[in-house]
C-alpha cells in the first residue's frame, strides 16, 4: 500500500491510497479527500430566536450534502436560502417574530441523493420518486437528528416543524404529518420556472402542509370525490382522517353558505369580495369546496387564501401560549403576495386555477402512529 498525497491549498486535502495485491502488479486506488470548515459536523446555527410567544421551533437541514458542500459554503446559503423562501409569504412574513429557526450541518457521506435506480449514502436516505414511487426520506431520521443536535427538546416535538432540503434539483416534494403535531417537509431545490421553483415548494409543502397542516387545493381530474374510484389521488377517507386530527380545513365536503368552516368570512365585508366557496380541490373538481379561487395549495403560487391565512395563525397562537383573537387577526392580515424570486412579471397563465401543475399524485403522508427511534435504521 502507498499513499500519495496532493495539496490543493488551505482547507483542501486529497490522498490516493493505493492497493497491490500480494505486492504485484494488480493494483486498486481509494482516494480520500479532506475539508477544513469553520462548522463541525452536525454542529448547529441559530438563525433567528422569537421574540413573541413561548418561541416556536422551525429547522431547516439538508440531505446529501457532503464535506465539500459543508466547506464551500452550498450547505449554509441553501439552508439560509430556504428561510427566507419560508418566511416570504404572508401570514410568516408578519408572524415570524413568533418563530426560532434553527439549522444543524447534517454531513452526508456522498453528494445528491438517490433515486429509484440509483443509491447514494445521505445522512437521511432521501430520493426522488419517478411518479408512481413517491419521494420519501428516513422522516424519523430527520426529526430526532435535529432533537440530538439542536436546542429543540423532545417534549417540543409536537410542535416541531423540519425542513429537509434534499441535495437535488428535481421538481418533487412531500409531507409527513405525525398525530403527535410533528412534521417533515421534503423540499428540494427546483429550477422549474414559477411557480413551481424550489420557492413554491418550500411554501407548499413546508408553510402550507408542514407547518398549516392544510390539504392540497389543486385538480388532476374531473370527478366528484365522493364516487372516484381510480388510484391515482387520494378520496373522502383520506380528507376526513385529515379533519379528524385537526387539519385540513382549507378544504370542505359541504358547500352549504352557513356550513363551510370560513362562513364568518363570507359574512364579514372586508373580505367577501374575495372569499366564497368554490368548487373543486383536494385532486377532484366535483363535491369538495375551498375558499377562494387560487391559493399556494392550488399551484403553489406565493399566497395562501384568508381563510388559510387565518388557519395558520389560529396554529402559531396557539403554540405560541397566546389567545386567537379574530379582530387581531383582520387588524395584522395582509394580502400581499409573496416574491417569486424568477422574475419581475407574471403572465396570466400562473394565476389560473386550472394552470397547469406538475403531477406528484399525492397529498401529506399522514402517520399513523408517533416518530419512533426504532425507525430510523429502516
Amino acid at each position: 500500500m502507498t499513499i500519495d498525497a496532493l495539496n490543493r491549498g488551505a482547507g483542501f486535502r486529497a490522498d490516493s491510497i493505493v492497493f497491490s495485491l500480494n505486492g504485484g502488479e494488480h493494483t486498486t486506488s481509494f482516494k480520500i479527500e479532506q475539508y477544513d470548515s469553520e462548522y463541525d459536523e452536525d454542529s448547529n446555527i441559530t438563525f433567528q430566536t422569537a421574540t413573541k410567544g413561548n418561541g416556536i421551533p422551525l429547522v431547516f437541514l439538508g440531505d446529501g450534502y457532503d464535506a465539500k458542500d459543508i466547506a464551500n459554503g452550498d450547505y449554509f446559503n441553501d439552508m439560509k436560502q430556504s428561510i427566507e423562501y419560508f418566511f416570504d409569504v404572508e401570514p410568516y412574513k408578519t408572524y415570524r417574530d413568533y418563530f426560532d429557526v434553527y439549522t444543524a450541518f447534517a454531513m452526508s457521506y456522498e453528494s445528491g441523493i438517490g433515486t429509484v435506480n440509483t443509491l447514494r449514502n445521505s445522512k437521511f436516505n432521501s430520493f426522488v420518486g419517478d411518479g408512481i414511487t413517491r419521494m420519501s426520506c428516513n422522516f424519523d431520521a430527520a426529526l430526532f437528528y435535529t432533537i440530538d443536535n439542536t436546542t429543540v427538546s423532545e417534549a417540543e416535538m409536537g410542535e416541531l416543524t423540519v425542513i429537509v432540503v434534499p441535495n437535488t434539483t428535481a421538481y418533487d416534494g412531500v409531507t409527513s404529518l405525525y398525530p403527535n403535531g410533528a412534521a417533515v417537509a421534503l423540499c428540494p431545490k427546483s429550477e422549474i420556472n414559477y411557480p413551481f421553483d424550489a420557492r413554491g415548494l418550500i411554501q407548499h409543502e413546508a408553510g402550507g402542509h408542514g407547518f398549516g397542516k392544510l390539504a392540497d387545493e389543486y385538480i388532476y381530474h374531473a370527478a366528484w370525490i365522493q364516487t372516484c374510484k381510480c388510484q391515482c389521488c387520494e378520496h373522502v377517507p383520506a380528507l376526513e382522517s385529515m379533519h379528524s386530527n385537526g387539519w385540513g380545513w382549507n378544504m370542505s365536503l359541504t358547500g352549504k353558505y352557513k356550513e363551510v368552516p370560513w362562513s364568518h368570512l363570507i359574512n364579514d365585508n372586508r373580505f367577501n369580495d374575495i372569499v366564497d366557496i368554490y368548487e373543486g380541490g383536494y385532486f377532484h373538481s366535483r363535491g369538495v369546496f375551498r375558499s377562494e379561487y387560487n391559493s399556494c395549495m392550488n399551484n403553489n403560487v406565493p399566497y395562501y387564501s384568508t381563510w388559510s391565512r387565518e388557519l395558520i395563525v389560529r396554529r402559531i397562537k396557539q403554540l405560541a401560549g397566546e389567545q386567537f383573537d379574530y379582530e387581531d387577526f383582520v387588524k395584522n392580515d395582509s394580502r400581499e403576495w409573496g416574491q417569486d424570486f424568477t422574475r419581475m412579471t407574471r403572465s396570466p397563465q400562473d394565476f389560473r386555477i386550472d394552470a397547469q401543475v406538475p403531477k406528484l399524485n399525492h397529498g401529506p403522508i399522514i402517520m399513523n402512529r408517533r416518530p419512533d427511534r426504532r425507525f430510523i435504521n429502516k
